[in-house]
């Protein structure tokens, strides 16, 4: 991700991948140091349709990415 701001580092954003429930992280690395940014899941509705939960899956993401530019 490529910061706004201005802010040196690598923003990384780490994901742990489910349907139900996707786990996220970001973290910034400058050099050897890692500095944790933010952390969340996204929940989706199991009763959904499928092509509505990777809908919902795909938005919640990309506000995560957005957030932490």
């Amino acid at each position: 991700l490529r910061r706004r701001d201005g802010e040196t580092g690598l923003i990384i954003l780490g994901l742990d991948p489910g349907l139900s429930c996707t786990g996220w992280g970001v973290i910034r690395a400058e050099g050897n140091r890692l500095s944790h940014l933010a952390n969340g899941h996204i929940r989706t509705d199991a009763k959904t349709a499928l092509c509505a939960r990777l809908v919902a899956l795909h938005e919640a993401l990309i506000a995560v990415l957005d957030a932490h530019r």
